[in-house]
């Protein structure tokens, strides 16, 4: 997977944005370059482990970039997605009246920043807004804004690494603040652990360990803190309040990479330490459960011009 990895495995359930990479590499003779990705992603039913019931999701998440690269070390771009999970809860469930909510959208734009300072550094900057919510639930109530930012340093040549932070508001009242990690590092001439995303993802990167075993095929373990929160429907079980989906993902993947222009890859792996939570509309928690070891598997593509 590319620098400053992928975005794409909605188990590694999300299209992170540090996917649309903006890493330092030498510019083609067109200084503008297209990105169109996408992702199919499916969770096996999983038990509730608090109340009674379980659940299972599909996921899509589709998107499209242009980035202008004036030199080696700064480019600018532009990314826009959008995608749905489907939920599908047993109908004897025991949290939200049987079923607290259906089908969730994820719209989002973001800018994509890379600047390079002083010899060997880079800033990079991802302010981002987003949509997250129910079905015909209130636009204007489920947005939320935020800030990617992070500065690495190209120690050697096969190491970059640096720290960075994420700044984003609550669709509840408050700010979530959390660290990052930005590295690059080729371990031997065919490992690389790198910051890596998941398909459509709720906040920031996790880490990925990949393998290239030839020049078109690369196999890979991705893992990342998913916490996905979005606006209720008025019409539902919870008028106008707040869901929230969280997990951690250990998928891995195989992709083929045939040329710098097609990649698509099959992943498969499993989501742990799953919650799922439900809030009323003044933001108190009304009910809330811990589910099972839950099996995801899926396929992304990725196209760039």
């Amino acid at each position: 997977m590319s620098r400053f990895i992928k975005t794409l495995a909605i188990a590694a359930i999300s299209c992170s944005l540090f996917a649309h990479d903006v890493a330092a590499q030498a510019p083609a003779s067109d200084p503008v370059s297209f990105n169109f990705d996408g992702a199919v992603a499916f969770q096996s039913s999983a038990d509730l482990s608090d109340v009674d019931g379980s659940f299972s999701v599909n996921r899509w998440f589709g998107g499209m970039g242009v980035t202008y690269a004036w030199d080696r070390r700064n480019a600018l771009g532009i990314y826009a997605g959008g995608g749905n999970s489907t939920y599908d809860f047993d109908a004897l469930t025991g949290i939200g009246d049987g079923a607290p909510w259906e089908e969730i959208e994820d719209t989002r734009i973001s800018l994509i920043g890379r600047f390079g300072f002083g010899e060997k550094g880079s800033i990079i900057l991802i302010p981002t807004a987003r949509y997250n919510g129910e079905k015909d639930a209130d636009t204007s109530e489920g947005r939320t804004y935020g800030l990617f930012a992070a500065a690495a340093w190209r120690l050697s040549p096969d190491l970059t690494i640096g720290p960075g932070i994420g700044v984003f508001s609550r669709i509840e009242n408050g700010t979530q603040v959390f660290p990052i990690l930005v590295i690059d590092w080729n371990i031997s001439e065919r490992w690389n652990l790198s910051t890596g995303g998941g398909l459509a993802s709720s906040q920031g990167p996790g880490l990925t360990l990949k393998y290239q075993a030839s020049n078109a095929w690369s196999f890979g373990f991705t893992s990342r803190y998913e916490n996905l929160e979005f606006r209720l429907a008025e019409d539902g079980t919870t008028p106008g309040g707040i869901g929230r989906d969280q997990s951690i993902p250990l998928v891995a993947s195989a992709a083929w990479e045939p040329n710098k222009t097609v990649k698509l890859a099959l992943f498969a792996g499993m989501e742990f330490a799953g919650k799922l939570k439900i809030k009323d509309a003044s933001g108190e928690t009304i009910s809330e459960s811990k589910y099972d070891p839950a099996p995801i598997f899926g396929a992304t593509f990725e196209l760039r011009f």
